[in-house]
């Protein structure tokens, strides 16, 4: 046994001896740069390109087979212009021999230094690396790939990987643009399958279209199985300083924090511990893809904690909105559930909070390719008049006031595109000084028809219901109204509408059912038609006193001078009912019934909702004492009506006693009760009272 140890120990030790002896001599005799020209003209034969090696060619052979290079560069494509393709100031590499020849791979160190690489298209759309790739599917690429992964699992080892200095063009003829990464610096510690290591890389961009120069920077500990074909990173950081017209503001940083896991074999990423800051925003989550290469989606959650919402808009480079409320739009957070896929986008769980208002529930979009949007939010309290525009002077126009009236041109094609179907809910609504609550409206849209029913809110003490419909099939939009009040306090309601003291009280029941054509509030309000009823009990009408023109009706009438007004500038009533026509933005109201223990008060009239013109009449007649003790008055106005003629604006009305009118109307009643009298008085009694009946019908 020893004789057959020493023998095969004397053996091994001749073959070192001999690959010894023999390493020495290629060190010592052969010289790779004979081969410099040989190497060359092999490369111009297989590519019509021409190589350039300007340095000398170190070789080592034992224990490391390697390789060094210096001013190395290969020509572009014939058309492509004299610039190389590819130019390298320095190569170094070397692998271990005695791993090559188990079929392993032991890389020590790579170095790179100086690398400048040109990728170009022509006008045609021809590329100036066609020549250099065979003609393989992209399919066929990446399982090859993939195969040569696994293939080598465990048995790839690399030293390390440092780049410095490259640059990286592309220039585009068709597009006509041309975009360039410069002072790229790559540099990694060893890479050894299922063990970390570090890496950094850092470059600066500069692009055409669009417009943008920056630096780009990226740090992480990697992890490489290839046997599982897995990456990970830990600690991702990316980070980005940049200036150009196409970002917000003209400058833009950004930061992005995350772990990363990668795997090919489930077709899956991971993306934990997720923190991305820009704009003043910071935006935390984690992320899931699967099915990566044939049908991709994506789920997880994003949340952003507590930001200025003026500040990020600041920083898109716009000007924030200044809010009559300084507070307002000054505090938001949120936070959501998301799933997504090449077919549809769904958020659930949404928690947004915006100063004092809180909105929850869900939204999305169920077909990416028809805008189909479904949701079901409730919003807890909203004031929408903190965030409206400081009041202007009067007579000027606001700021959105342009803007609404050019948009509203594309509002039915808009409209007719749109797919959505959802409802929200309002807890409590502020808006134009309205206080509303238990708001809930459904929604529906579908080719050009949107339907908002039904509807329903709290409101003064009554309800609302409404259904109003949209129809964006026709041209101009017809809007179609059926909408409802009952029970509601009209005289808060109006005060908080106007910002002015109201010109009704009382509770009310309002019914319209309307139809109006147009995109615009005057489009709308000429084309307007339609019915309404209205019937109030125990209010009063203000700034008409109809008591006091009748006590100057009845001096009038006895040839006295007008009293002095006294008393509220008011008319109570006990019921206040009517109906109204509008056609063609005019509304007409005939049947005007107004009760009280002291008068009866018929109407009718128009009003003009274009120009907001009035045109109407009152007719008073008395029914008690205007002194609460049966007076001259009375007496004087014992069937008379006293009209009272409204006109002016709708800011504005105006009321006067129509004297004219009310001295024909009476000295006709007292001339009818003049001949009724003479004929009377000389008929039989039997025959009366049939000449009374036919008297009065022949005097009217």
């Amino acid at each position: 046994m020893k004789t057959v140890l020493r023998s095969l120990a004397i053996v091994f030790g001749l073959i070192l001896l001999v690959v010894g002896l023999g390493a020495a001599y290629l060190a010592l005799v052969f010289d790779p740069n004979t081969y410099r020209d040989r190497l060359a003209a092999e490369v111009e034969r297989q590519t019509g390109r021409e190589l350039v090696i300007g340095g000398d060619i170190g070789l080592s052979l034992f224990p490391w087979l390697g390789v060094e290079l210096a001013e190395v560069s290969l020509g572009d494509a014939p058309g492509f212009g004299d610039t190389p393709f590819v130019r390298v100031g320095q190569v170094q590499a070397r692998a271990r021999i005695l791993p090559l020849l188990r079929g392993e791979v032991d890389v020590d160190r790579v170095v790179l230094e100086g690398l400048e690489l040109k990728l170009a298209r022509d006008a045609e759309g021809r590329p100036n690396w066609a020549d250099l790739v065979s003609d393989t599917s992209e399919d066929d690429t990446h399982r090859r790939g993939r195969d040569g992964l696994a293939a080598g699992a465990g048995v790839f080892a690399i030293g390390g990987v440092e780049v410095r200095s490259a640059r990286l063009i592309w220039e585009d003829a068709q597009a006509g643009v041309r975009h360039e990464l410069s002072g790229l610096d790559l540099v990694t510690d060893a890479i050894r399958p299922g063990v970390p290591f570090d890496t950094a890389l850092g470059f600066d961009l500069a692009l055409d279209e669009p417009a943008l120069r920056g630096r780009f920077d990226l740090a992480g500990r990697l992890t490489v199985w290839p046997d599982r074909e897995r990456l990970q990173v830990a600690g991702l950081d990316i980070r980005f300083d940049g200036a150009g017209d196409s970002l917000p503001g003209g400058r833009k940083q950004l930061a992005l924090r995350s772990d990363v896991a990668l795997d090919l074999a489930s077709d899956s990423l991971a993306l934990s511990g997720l923190v991305l800051e820009v704009l003043g925003l910071r935006l935390e989550g984690s992320l899931n893809g699967k099915d990566l290469s044939a049908n991709p989606s994506v789920s997880g959650r994003l949340s952003a904690p507590r930001f200025d919402p003026k500040a990020v808009i600041r920083a898109l480079g716009e000007a924030a909105p200044v809010t009559s409320d300084a507070s307002a739009l000054t505090s938001a957070g949120l936070s959501l559930a998301l799933e997504a896929s090449s077919q549809s986008l769904m958020l659930h769980d949404i928690d947004l909070q915006l100063d004092d208002s809180r909105l929850r529930g869900e939204a999305g979009l169920v077909d990416l390719s028809k805008q189909s949007v479904r949701f079901d939010l409730a919003l807890d309290a909203i004031d929408l008049d903190r965030y409206l525009p400081p009041d202007a002077p009067e007579g000027a126009a606001t700021p959105g006031a342009a803007a609404g009236a050019a948009a509203s041109g594309a509002a039915p094609e808009a409209l007719r595109a749109l797919d959505m179907q959802g409802r929200l809910r309002i807890g409590r609504l502020v808006a134009s000084g309205l206080t509303v609550s238990e708001i809930e409206i459904n929604t529906r849209a579908e080719g050009g028809l949107i339907r908002l029913a039904p509807m329903s809110a709290a409101l003064y003490g009554g309800r609302y219901a409404g259904n109003v419909q949209l129809d964006a099939r026709r041209t101009p939009l017809r809007i179609t109204m059926d909408e409802s009040l009952s029970g509601v306090q009209i005289g808060s309601l109006l005060r908080d509408l106007t910002g002015a003291e109201e010109r009704l009280t009382g509770r009310g029941d309002l019914r319209a059912r309307l139809q109006a054509d147009g995109t615009t509030e005057q489009e709308v309000r000429r084309t307007l038609n339609g019915n309404a009823e209205f019937r109030f009990s125990d209010g009063a009408v203000k700034g008409v006193n109809v008591a006091q023109y009748l006590r100057e009706a009845a001096a009038r009438l006895r040839g006295q001078p007008v009293p002095a007004e006294s008393g509220p500038n008011q008319t109570d009533f006990t019921e206040l009912s009517g109906t109204v026509r509008i056609a063609s933005g005019v509304a007409r109201n005939d049947d005007l019934a107004m009760r009280s223990p002291l008068l009866r008060v018929s109407g009718d009239g128009s009003a003009n909702l274009v120009s907001e013109q009035i045109d109407y009449r009152i007719r008073a007649s008395l029914v008690g004492s205007l002194e609460g003790q049966g007076g001259a008055d009375r007496d004087a106005l014992r069937g008379v009506t006293v009209p009272i003629r409204v006109g002016g604006s709708f800011d504005r009305p105006t009321y006067a006693l129509d004297v004219e009118t009310l001295i024909a109307e009476n000295l006709s009643a007292r001339a009818r009760e003049r001949i009724e009298e003479r004929v009377l008085e000389r008929a039989p009694q039997e025959l009366q009272q049939e000449l009374r009946r036919g008297l009065r019908g022949l005097l009217r």
